[in-house]
């Protein structure tokens, strides 16, 4: 990553700060008892301003794992939201702030907000410091569907 800022949690405003913090609860319900690796994300619509949150569910069978990116997304989608300005992922790693994978990467790109991005927001649970950049610093040459490339 080129373009990422590590800022004081306190100085974020406060629609940030709360995403955190509902990112942090919500991976108190991660199912990982093959990795112990909790993972909380709260992601906000674009539309009005609601969160959706999602934590990591493993499965013995690995293949059927779901990270928790891709478990909030779907919960909005039901509900008829389908573009996102800003997603808070919590977990704990010691020396550096864990990202969404690549398949979460690219299932972001799928649900960008009216400016093609989604602001991203990377804290430990003690929410000390926050990483923060944006989807098109972690997935710089996303796939694009033929029907976007020739929209534009």
């Amino acid at each position: 990553m080129d373009n990422y800022e590590i800022v004081d949690f306190k100085s974020l405003n406060d629609t940030v700060q709360n995403l955190v913090r509902q990112a942090v609860q919500v991976r108190k319900n991660a199912y990982c008892p093959y990795s112990n690796f909790a993972v909380g994300a709260a992601i906000l619509t674009q539309d009005d301003s609601k969160v959706y949150t999602g934590c990591n569910i493993e499965n013995a069978a690995l293949t059927p794992c779901i990270c928790a990116e891709r478990a909030a997304i779907p919960k909005a989608v039901c509900d008829g939201y389908l573009k996102f300005k800003m997603i808070a992922i919590v977990a704990h790693q010691q020396e550096s702030f864990t990202a969404p994978c690549g398949v979460c990467r690219q299932t972001l790109t799928e649900f960008c907000g009216s400016d093609g991005d989604i602001e991203i927001y990377l804290s430990k649970p003690a929410m000390d410091k926050v990483l923060c950049t944006k989807l098109s610093q972690l997935l710089p040459l996303a796939f694009r569907s033929f029907k976007d490339s020739v929209a534009k």
